[in-house]
């Protein structure tokens, strides 16, 4: 008996049916779906920013968490590490520093040029921020504390029917009857039941989700589609793909928000000799704070009474007291320690205020101190010549990152010579990246590189990327990944031939990188589908679809006829993102012959999107 296929008409009826079907229950779920982008929107942006908040805007997300630490003058900033060290181009504990200081560095361009000139935000515009936008914020609270000064920042601002109260602040807030809201209750994925959905939902709750490292889509939608109100996700732009919701087109909406992006402005007008006169005294016989404050206020001054003035103050050495009685002996320790410990503290205040003036001529005075043994006053040093950034410093900045005992002042010292940006710093940095035992040292290392530009590190950055040395070494093959992104043909190789590594993490990475890259990428990416590396080949197609050039249509519509379900699955994705007539043509074949049911998911799915962007 010969069976009769159906007619091709009807197929497409049957086809336009289960898309209308499809659309309805997408709405619904874009609905319900709380998706809470984890630091801002991390595929392309620096973590807890005003350029991550604008990105996951625009992506869609309905909510933010964000992390929240105490500076020394008591003012709440956004920041995950306990230091500035990592995020931002300046260096300290957040709880040692004042605001005044953290506002003076960068937060953004340790992730890109695009981001030059983002800074720290304070807690109290990221709440401004969410009122306006209308969306959810998850406070994660990095230290104990301070969680009576959130709640009130919150109701200052009134914004706490905006909020998620979890850990330490749900305590407070439970002992606050007059706090109303939503209740948001983490639960593990394995705990993860519809019993305890509905128990939640039935006390008015929402029930949370995380899914951290990951942008796998199918592993999303499962626990959207399990009843979850909240997803959060460090790939928020992957979640709201499953949700089909667009991005918008990013408008003019990287402008600097002038409230959030304080640089140091050069005093004007005439500078009397009592001001400077101040400025010296605070400096030399202030508090700690009021010092500080003073070295950066004499920063500002004309840089022909700043220069002079600081550099001066840079070999600082008060007169110590002496006592000659042999019972104030004792006394007499106690005072040189004191005296050392207070020239010492001029002498890293006046580096600092050389650093912020930018003036070429303080890289001499400021390398002659170097040959401290104070590792901190070294540090501030080192930051002085990385703000000036002038090349006559590499030669001692090489030497150190290649021979000083201290990983810090070795990771500093790698900054500095990314910010100078020249070729002659490429052969050290390659070297302590390759040998260093520090990783924070070798990310330090990775990201100078990627500023500099060079490709002659490839192979060592590529090393580093596939290495699996567990959480401590994250970061850093997340920058080594980001260099290779920067580097341009040879680093583009490299990031293909990684795809096809064994482990997810490095799939991962190196996949985010390509799409970073973008239309350059194309065409290696395009070969890869060949691939014999099922892995490869999936992850190509994956990335070819979030690049969504038209360019690739011809190739991933062959790739639907791969013998691997999740390439197949993985092509079918990426023709609906991409769009367009060729590919719903090759949509609509695959779903008349394809008999595997997750592919004729995808491709369904795929078509959906073509016919609503029509």
């Amino acid at each position: 008996m010969i069976q009769k296929k159906l007619p091709y008409q009807i197929i497409l009826v049957l086809l336009f049916l289960t898309l209308q079907l499809n659309t309805v229950m997408s709405e619904e779920l874009s609905q319900s779906i709380i998706v809470i982008a984890r630091h801002g929107s991390l595929e392309h942006t620096p973590e807890n920013t005003f350029a991550a908040f604008r990105k996951a805007i625009n992506v869609g997300v309905r909510g933010l968490e964000v992390d929240v630490r105490k500076t020394k003058d008591g003012k709440l900033i956004l920041m995950y590490d306990d230091s500035i060290d990592r995020t931002t181009t300046g260096k300290g504990y957040v709880d040692a520093l004042l605001y005044d200081e953290i506002k003076q560095y960068d937060a953004g361009a340790w992730r890109g040029e695009e981001f030059v000139g983002e800074r720290v935000p304070l807690l109290v515009d990221t709440l401004q921020f969410a009122k306006e936008h209308q969306i959810k914020i998850l406070l994660n609270v990095r230290e104990h504390g301070i969680e009576e000064q959130v709640l009130s920042l919150i109701k200052e601002v009134g914004i706490i029917d905006q909020v998620y109260f979890s850990g330490t602040l749900e305590t407070i807030r439970n002992e606050e009857a007059v706090i109303q809201g939503t209740k948001l209750i983490f639960i593990p994925e394995k705990e993860l039941t519809s019993d305890i959905t509905e128990f939640i939902h039935e006390r008015q709750g929402h029930v949370g989700t995380r899914l951290f490292s990951s942008d796998n889509r199918d592993k999303m939608k499962k626990r959207m589609i399990e009843g979850v109100d909240v997803l959060l996700t460090d790939y928020p732009s992957v979640a709201m793909d499953v949700l089909h919701y667009e991005a918008k087109t990013e408008q003019e909406d990287n402008e600097k928000i002038d409230e959030y992006g304080n640089h140091t402005i050069r005093a004007e007008g005439g500078i009397h000799k009592e001001q400077v006169d101040e400025a010296i005294h605070l400096m030399t016989e202030g508090s700690p704070d009021k010092a500080r404050m003073a070295a950066l206020v004499m920063s500002t001054f004309p840089i022909e009474i700043s220069l002079p003035t600081l550099k001066d103050l840079l070999t600082y050495n008060k007169r110590l007291k002496r006592f000659s009685k042999i019972k104030n002996f004792l006394s007499t320790i106690k005072h040189v320690k004191s005296d050392l410990f207070h020239a010492m503290t001029v002498r890293k205040n006046a580096a600092w205020a050389l650093g912020l003036t930018k003036d070429k001529r303080a890289v001499q005075p400021l390398v002659a101190q170097l040959k401290t043994k104070s590792s901190e006053f070294k540090r501030e040093i080192i930051l002085a010549l990385q703000m000036i950034s002038d090349k006559e410093a590499i030669p001692s900045l090489n030497e150190i990152v290649l021979n000083n005992k201290e990983p810090f002042v070795r990771y500093d010292a790698a900054r500095a010579l990314g910010e100078i940006k020249h070729l002659d710093a490429v052969y050290t940095l390659t070297t302590a990246l390759q040998k260093d035992s520090s990783w924070m040292v070798k990310a330090g290392c990775a990201c100078a590189l990627g500023k500099i530009g060079s490709d002659k590190p490839i192979n060592v950055l590529k090393a580093v990327l596939v290495t699996d040395a567990g959480t401590e070494a994250s970061w850093t093959r997340k920058t080594a990944a980001r260099t290779l992104a920067k580097i341009g043909e040879r680093g583009i190789e490299a990031l293909i031939s990684s795809l096809r590594d064994n482990e997810k993490s490095t799939r991962r990475r190196a996949s985010w990188a390509l799409i970073e890259i973008g239309d350059p990428a194309i065409p290696h990416l395009v070969r890869s589908l060949r691939d014999t590396n099922k892995f490869a080949r999936a992850r190509s197609a994956m990335v070819l679809g979030w690049i969504g050039n038209k360019k690739a249509s011809h190739a991933l519509a062959w790739t639907l006829n791969d013998r691997e379900l999740v390439v197949r699955k993985s092509a079918a994705w990426a023709l609906g993102r991409i769009g367009g007539g060729e590919a719903k043509t090759a949509l609509e074949k695959t779903v008349s012959s394809e008999e595997e049911k997750e592919v004729l998911e995808y491709a369904k799915e795929a078509i959906q999107r073509i016919s609503l962007l029509e």
